[in-house]
């Protein structure tokens, strides 16, 4: 049977700094079928847009589902996306292309990160990662890690 090792995720390649520079270690996500995460399991990021390549990880300290309000209540400036950009993320896809719809209160995965590290040099994955993201196995975990030091 195959291992989890974690996930990868995409990031906009403009937020990706937030995260690996300026250390913001609370990671917010649609609620998405990324059941069997748990703590001590690493995020990938796989910098979208331009770049498209992981270039960095960090560690899974703690999981949580709560609201994006209740997110910022308890994490503030330690989102790695602002509370505008929260209000976005919550609009219904139709009301993001213009129509119309109003915020949605779901409970989102939240990840308490630790260990944050950018990579020396990109990973360029044989496929694209799509906005939902992807489970990370152990071996092909181990296959990044041999081609970023």
């Amino acid at each position: 049977m195959t291992k989890i090792a974690g996930a990868i995720f995409p990031v906009p390649s403009n937020l990706i700094g937030r995260i690996l520079d300026e250390k913001r270690d609370v990671f917010i996500k649609h609620p998405t079928l990324f059941k069997e995460l748990k703590p001590g399991d690493k995020i990938l990021f796989y910098a979208s847009g331009e770049i498209r390549a992981i270039v960095g990880e960090a560690t899974i300290k703690k999981i949580e589902f709560m609201t994006g309000k209740e997110a910022l209540e308890k994490y503030g400036r330690r989102l790695f996306i602002d509370e505008k950009e929260l209000r976005d993320y919550s609009k219904p896809l139709s009301a993001r292309k213009g129509r119309g719809g109003a915020p949605r209160e779901i409970k989102y995965l939240v990840l308490e990160l630790e260990n944050i590290r950018r990579y020396k040099k990109p990973y360029k994955p044989k496929r694209f990662i799509t906005v939902g993201g992807k489970y990370l196995t152990e071996s092909e975990y181990k296959n990044i890690l041999s081609q970023v030091e």
